[in-house]
């Protein structure tokens, strides 16, 4: 296999337990014909690293290498290097659905995270068992966000295989923060909390270079608040910003307000609910404010990128990057006035579409770029398969690797998109209630749960959204169609779409 060209230890890094064993099979190597050199390096070679990244609310068309405005040199060299997902879609676009579907591979009603602050069911495989369970040492860094409270610490039977713990449960300050480990002792990280996150990723890989690892590292910005250090914030002057195409479409988001009160007799609109919608659509409503968002949102993506640099190099100077699957993604996007909307939890490709690239030279092929349908389900058998590892029973995900490779192109025709649950920013911002959808290639279908059809977008023609279809006559044929696969979808993800039972679930749980 192919090694790192700035790499000095050679065959050592492979093993440094076995230094002399190691060079003493390359001495003879030396002598075998290519074919025989080949099969001993294939027998010698350890296992990969997995280093998976995530951003918070981060959308794809901010990036560079999806066309957006952010210089991301160190994210495009990745896509560059290696696989480029064009149509990576948060299916549940919100923090704890994504991070229990991306851990166990598996639908909302079968891991059991339905909504935010909402805990894993015990016993089903995660990335963390997977992986520590092949022989992996296994970290994460960062925000959890899968206990049914938002208190710092986690306890250290609910870490899912992570055996190495810096963690900040659920928290978005950015500004000299604190971490937890084994007990609930407040750890302080100064400064912008992902540069320090960062470095405590740098030093996990520096310490734990002599064996295979899997890292997950996972930042809150550009998640609200929108802040960022000012070395980052004057590199996007305001003059010289511009918003996306849709943001001075407001009609969908005008009738989501005035319908809201109209449903369950307005019994989410309290008081509390109508002062947090005024303090966040007097922003939303001017451009001034709004602009503000937008210029923190991309000093933010801008930092992370530099984040992604500094792991990559770390990987270079162990000699580790050619041996390791290294991937940037999010959990999610964000709305940030498109529409006139804000935050998640909406089905517009805004809130869905995320980025996804991921390096590995061994099975990923270089420059690829893949349409195919991505979701946080296929995450964890997908890393599994790269690593060579089988992929646990009862997963709904499917394996990508082969998407990543070039090779398929066909392993599904539209993934199912939902928002479960009543309530959060989103219903109190926008007005949305709870809604389930279908995503295909080309086509946004979306029904509202309490009133029937909502949208139906073609993203080929219409890549802003701004021509809701859902009641043209030529598309009926095409509308129907993509509901009953939606259905069809539902019942195979164990979602009825009731949401008294959806909701009852949580409560039995939650007392368990």
């Amino acid at each position: 296999m192919k090694r790192n060209a700035s790499s000095t230890r050679g065959a050592a890094d492979l093993t440094r337990r076995g230094f002399l064993q190691s060079a003493a099979l390359a001495s003879a190597g030396m002598l075998m014909p290519r074919a025989g050199r080949a099969a001993l390096r294939g027998a010698s070679k350890r296992k990969p690293n997995v280093v998976y990244v995530f951003a918070d609310q981060l959308r794809a068309d901010v990036v560079g290498c999806y066309g957006g405005e952010v210089h991301t040199p160190h994210i495009d060299a990745l896509a560059q290097e290696g696989c480029r997902m064009t149509n990576c879609i948060s299916t549940w676009p919100v923090c704890s659905p994504y991070r229990g579907m991306m851990l166990s591979g598996r639908y909302p009603m079968r891991n059991g995270v339905v909504t935010n602050t909402n805990q894993m069911l015990d016993g089903i495989p995660t990335l963390g068992t997977v992986f520590r369970d092949a022989g992996y040492a296994t970290g994460y860094i960062g925000k959890w966000h899968l206990e049914w409270n938002r208190k710092p610490f986690v306890p250290v039977n609910h870490r899912r295989g992570f055996q190495y713990w810096a963690v900040r449960n659920c928290d978005h300050q950015y500004f000299n923060s604190f971490y937890c480990r084994d007990t609930p002792e407040h750890i302080p990280l100064p400064g912008w909390e992902p540069d320090g996150q960062t470095g405590l990723a740098v030093d996990y890989i520096r310490n734990h270079a002599h064996e295979p690892f899997c890292l997950v590292v996972s930042w809150g910005p550009p998640h609200d608040p929108y802040v960022a250090p000012e070395s980052y914030l004057s590199q996007f002057p305001k003059d010289k910003l511009r918003f996306r195409g849709n943001v001075n479409e407001r009609k969908m988001v005008d009738d989501l307000l005035r319908s809201a009160g109209e449903v369950d007799g307005g019994a989410l609109i309290t008081d509390k609910v109508l002062k947090l919608r005024a303090r966040d659509r007097q922003i939303v409503d001017n451009d001034e404010r709004l602009l503000g968002w937008w210029q923190a949102y991309l000093a933010m993506t801008k930092s992370l990128d530099d984040g992604v640099g500094r792991i990559r190099a770390e990987l270079e100077r162990q000699g580790l990057l050619d041996d390791t699957i290294l991937v940037f993604t999010s959990d999610h996007g964000d709305m940030l006035g498109s529409h006139r909307m804000a935050y998640k939890q909406m089905p517009f490709e805004e809130s869905i579409r995320v980025p996804f690239v991921v390096r590995y030279p061994e099975s990923v092929a270089r420059g690829r770029e893949s349409d195919a349908l991505l979701s946080p389900i296929d995450i964890m058998p997908t890393m599994a398969s790269l690593a060579g590892l089988r992929p646990p029973e009862g997963v709904d995900g499917l394996d990508f690797k082969e998407a990543m490779q070039g090779t398929r192109h066909d392993q599904r025709d539209a993934v199912l998109l939902m928002k479960m649950m009543p309530g959060g920013s989103p219903w109190y911002v926008n007005g949305v209630r709870e809604w389930r959808g279908l995503r295909t290639h080309r086509h946004t279908y979306t029904r509202m749960m309490d009133t029937g059809p909502w949208l139906l977008f073609d993203n080929q023609k219409d890549p802003l959204q701004l021509d809701n279809r859902i009641n043209d006559p030529a598309l009926k044929s095409l509308r129907d169609d993509m509901d009953r696969k939606m259905v069809a979808l539902m019942h195979e993800a164990g979602d009825s779409g009731d949401t008294k039972v959806i909701r009852q679930f949580v409560q039995q749980r939650r007392h368990v």
